[in-house]
């Protein structure tokens, strides 16, 4: 029964193929290159190193931040580091008065960046221009390499499509198949009730699609973005996102019976968990959907992949969907002895 279930849900249209693999790639060949490169806060972190009054007009385009040295640039995640002079106030206000006059003598002013992340490029042309009118900049190149690719959208990306790959054969497979069956007649056909073989079975295809999936989308990941993803963390949350969203969904099955009902709602549900969920922007501050993105599991399954990225900003990560499994086996299991 397996292989026949495993063979008829993989083949039995392009469309399935489609959406649980090639989907997710095509999405994550979109969204990299509108937004690889792009920072995900529009205020830049400046590091300060020396005093200045002066800078705090910066803050309309900085987040501006004193550190001591330069090791803190990769500690505080910062976008620039600005190293001052000694009376740099004075010496600016000196400029400014002499600037049209032979006497004008430029503020030397070091401006360190990241030349190959686009936020700290435009962060230093900022303040390059800014201050360009009375300092002597010395732009200086910094090529961070213990950074572990923090700030890359690919390495923030990849978590998201991971569980939106377990919620589609959730949603888009699993539900819709065993309510067609049920309408088709196929259940009655081999005497089927909650606990038998076939519902056993039919999960487990899921899971392996679900594996299948992901495996795909993790090679790709990893040829094409060098995306770390050989890390114990993420496979357990693609385990434990798995039996989450496939307890989830095997309770809908118990409430719907319509096959049209099902997909209906199975939509609903994968777009409420996927933008309410945080998978490609940070929703912290948006409102009602920061609530919202509070109390549902995706959130914390997407996060806790993102952990191994150092992306993590949610605590929680197994109890919120443990709630969700739990709460879910229980009404399945109060709906099968109805």
């Amino acid at each position: 029964m397996f292989k026949y279930l495993l063979k008829l849900e993989l083949l039995r249209s392009r469309e399935a193929t489609f959406w649980f693999i090639v989907f997710p790639i095509l999405l994550s060949l979109l969204l990299t290159s509108i937004f690889g490169n792009i920072k995900e806060r529009v205020k830049f972190r400046i590091g300060v190193i020396g005093k200045s009054s002066i800078l705090e007009s910066f803050k309309e385009y900085f987040e501006i931040i004193e550190i001591k040295n330069l090791d803190e640039f990769l500690e505080k995640n910062l976008d620039i580091v600005v190293v001052l002079p000694q009376d740099f106030d004075v010496k600016v206000q000196k400029a400014i008065f002499l600037q049209r006059t032979k006497l004008f003598k430029p503020v030397d002013v070091d401006v360190y960046y990241v030349p190959g992340d686009m936020g700290s490029k435009i962060a230093k042309s900022v303040f390059v221009s800014v201050l360009s009118g009375v300092g002597n900049i010395k732009k200086q190149k910094i090529e961070i390499i213990e950074k572990n690719q923090k700030g890359r959208y690919q390495d923030f990306l990849y978590g998201a499509i991971i569980v939106m790959n377990i919620m589609s054969v959730t949603f888009f497979g699993y539900m819709t198949s065993i309510s067609y069956y049920k309408r088709n007649g196929l259940l009655k056909r081999l005497s089927v009730t909650p606990y038998n073989h076939f519902y056993l079975t039919f999960t487990f295809v899921s899971f392996v699609q679900i594996l299948i999936s992901c495996a795909i989308f993790s090679v790709f990941d990893f040829l094409v973005y060098k995306v770390d993803v050989l890390d114990a963390n993420i496979l357990f949350y693609i385990l434990y996102g798995s039996l989450v969203f496939l307890s989830f969904g095997y309770m809908l099955t118990r409430v719907i019976r319509n096959p049209e009902t099902s997909v209906v709602l199975g939509n609903i549900f994968f777009q409420v968990f996927m933008f309410a969920g945080g998978f490609y922007f940070d929703v912290r501050n948006a409102g009602v959907i920061s609530v919202i993105s509070k109390i549902i599991p995706s959130t914390y399954l997407v996060d806790g992949i993102r952990f191994s990225f150092g992306y993590s900003v949610y605590k929680n990560h197994i109890l919120v969907p443990f709630i969700w499994l739990l709460g879910s086996i229980v009404l399945s299991v109060v709906l099968d002895n109805k």
